[in-house]
């Protein structure tokens, strides 16, 4: 399973690579202004962005139907990783209906997922995982975003790369954990990134 999460993975940041224009999703708040923001708040405005950038990657991705997009955009507040999934699963394909579309049998498959996807998106080894790889993506790319942001309005000037420790980790990681000044923090995921979805996040270094 770990091997084909990891696959599906792959194939979703190639797409997303060559679809996205190079400009990511709008910034909802300075530096100055974020730093000042109650937690609350904070928490507000990155959901904002990870819900525009999973709308952004789910029409880019080319799994899903055009026109359940605004139903989709819709039901993925619900999201907050693989144990609140947002579609209902009340109602799920028969046996027959997954042999029909060459799902695994094993799979419990949503009717309301199924409805959302296209051909190309369902026939993938387990397309319960595309929101999920997609969510977890933007979850911690907008985390780390706002990360360096809060980082550099407190005035710190160097950081270093941490991860959070597990088998999900970048293996590549420990290659740069040296310390950057702030300006030249390596954008991540690193190009070598061999994880699912990158993890990683900047750590303010102690001044000397």
């Amino acid at each position: 399973m770990a091997a084909d999460l990891l696959i599906l993975a792959k194939k979703i940041r190639e797409v997303l690579a060559t679809k996205r224009s190079g400009e990511d999703i709008k910034t909802l708040v300075s530096a100055a202004n974020y730093e000042v923001l109650t937690p609350n708040e904070r928490k507000d405005i990155v959901r904002k962005e990870i819900l525009a950038g999973m709308m952004r990657d789910i029409e880019n991705s080319g799994y899903f139907k055009q026109e359940k997009l605004p139903y989709l955009e819709k039901i993925i507040p619900k999201i907050g990783g693989y144990f609140t999934d947002p579609f209902s699963y009340n109602d799920c394909l028969t046996d027959e209906e997954k042999a029909a579309m060459h799902i695994d049998p094993e799979f419990k498959i949503s009717r309301e997922m199924a409805e959302c996807m296209n051909e190309k998106g369902l026939r993938e080894d387990d397309p319960r995982q595309i929101i999920p790889i997609i969510y977890y993506t933007n979850l911690f790319g907008c985390g780390r975003k706002y990360k360096l942001m809060e980082l550099r309005a407190r005035g710190v000037t160097r950081v270093k790369i941490v991860n959070m420790g597990g088998s999900l980790d970048c293996k590549k990681i420990g290659e740069h954990r040296g310390e950057y000044p702030i300006g030249e923090a390596p954008d991540m995921p690193l190009p070598e990134c061999d994880a699912a979805y990158c993890r990683c996040d900047y750590e303010a270094c102690e001044e000397t």
